[in-house]
């Protein structure tokens, strides 16, 4: 029917007008949040079935922690005393659980004795809207709800002490 010249001018045509139209639909849906813009809102029930929005924490500095449960549980306990020593100066310190269970994460958490906030995205909505791609990803959020810093990876308590101090102090 078609030759073959034209049989690969219509993939090719075919192929570019899928990546322009994925890319325009990437472009509509939003970019990841950077530092400087207002934190993309989120709500939903802690682990003890507490609803939990950001929008609450009005006031506060907010770390975000987006982490999974198959390589970041002992990097999320050491976050323990880091939030101790903070949450009194106005820090709220959210772990988000990427995929993992509800349950997963209670058990985790109660045998860890964490006792900040922490929450499930077993649906993965929120590290969607957040564009979280690797584990853990944080990010820094000040008292107006503006991203202050995003971390891809480890950070360790001094490091990011220093960045959340001077925050708490505005």
């Amino acid at each position: 029917m078609f030759g073959k010249g034209i049989k690969s001018r219509i993939f090719l045509a075919m192929l570019l007008f899928n990546a322009f139209s994925a890319a325009l639909l990437g472009c509509r849906e939003g970019s990841a949040p950077i530092s400087g813009q207002v934190a993309p809102a989120i709500s939903g029930n802690d682990i003890a079935g507490d609803y939990v929005s950001l929008s609450q924490f009005k006031d506060k500095v907010v770390v975000l922690y987006f982490w999974s449960s198959k390589c970041c549980g002992d990097k999320l306990k050491q976050l323990e005393p880091f939030y101790l020593q903070h949450k009194y100066d106005g820090l709220t310190l959210i772990a988000i659980e990427v995929g993992g269970s509800k349950d997963t994460v209670a058990s985790f958490v109660k045998l860890n004795r964490l006792t900040f906030t922490n929450i499930t995205d077993e649906y993965e909505s929120i590290s969607r809207l957040y564009r979280v791609i690797g584990f853990p990803t944080i990010f820094v959020i000040d008292k107006k709800g503006v991203i202050q810093k995003k971390i891809s990876g480890d950070v360790q308590n001094d490091k990011l002490s220093a960045l959340v101090s001077p925050l708490l102090k505005q």
